[in-house]
């Protein structure tokens, strides 16, 4: 009776250990890779996105124009397609243009693979699209004496009137930077 316990408890261990051999096979390969939040990702718009025409909870569709590698994985195929909303518009007043917010929360991959991302488009700097000052209106003369000229020079300085603000706009296959928020995890992408 002993012997056929210690038997079957070798075939238990000698199946526990095939099957944690071929699960470890079929991972290979497949090891998540991690993307740090503030990385920079490119994309192409693919219409245009107006404050003008946009409103608060719209989608908007990017594409990836290129492969992005992480070492030697391949995370985000070229065509893949970035899913975005529109967070936020600002419409234009007197001296500002008009502003709007896009948050992208998802990756489709050529292949129907969907991965959640957390990134904003990113714009001079800064989240916001839009957002600057508008075009000064007047300008007022004032002297400028250069070096050791003795005689001043009058030179143009803006005032503080500015144009009312313009829309602002992304053009159609405009290219788009996003910065990602927090970290994500994908993993290799595999053409099957």
């Amino acid at each position: 009776m002993k012997r056929i316990i210690r038997y079957l408890t070798v075939i238990v261990l000698m199946f526990f250990c095939c099957g944690i051999c071929f699960a470890e096979a079929q991972l290979r390969g497949y090891k998540p890779v991690s993307l740090a939040q503030g990385t920079f990702l490119k994309a192409v718009s693919q219409r245009e996105i107006s404050t003008s025409t946009v409103h608060a909870g719209d989608l908007e569709y990017f594409i990836s124009p290129v492969d992005v590698f992480m070492g030697e994985s391949n995370i985000i195929p070229k065509n893949s397609v970035y899913v975005a909303r529109i967070e936020s518009v600002v419409e234009a007043v007197e001296g500002i243009n008009a502003a709007m917010k896009i948050r992208v929360f998802k990756v489709v991959t050529p292949n129907e693979k969907q991965y959640t991302l957390d990134a904003y488009l990113y714009w001079n700097n800064t989240t916001t699209v839009g957002g600057d000052l508008a075009e000064v209106q007047y300008y007022t003369t004032m002297p400028h004496y250069p070096g050791t000229w003795k005689k001043g020079v009058l030179q143009l300085v803006p005032t503080s009137v500015r144009y009312f603000g313009k829309p602002t706009v992304i053009k159609a296959g405009e290219e788009v930077t996003f910065v990602i928020n927090k970290d994500m995890k994908l993993f290799p992408y595999k053409d099957k």
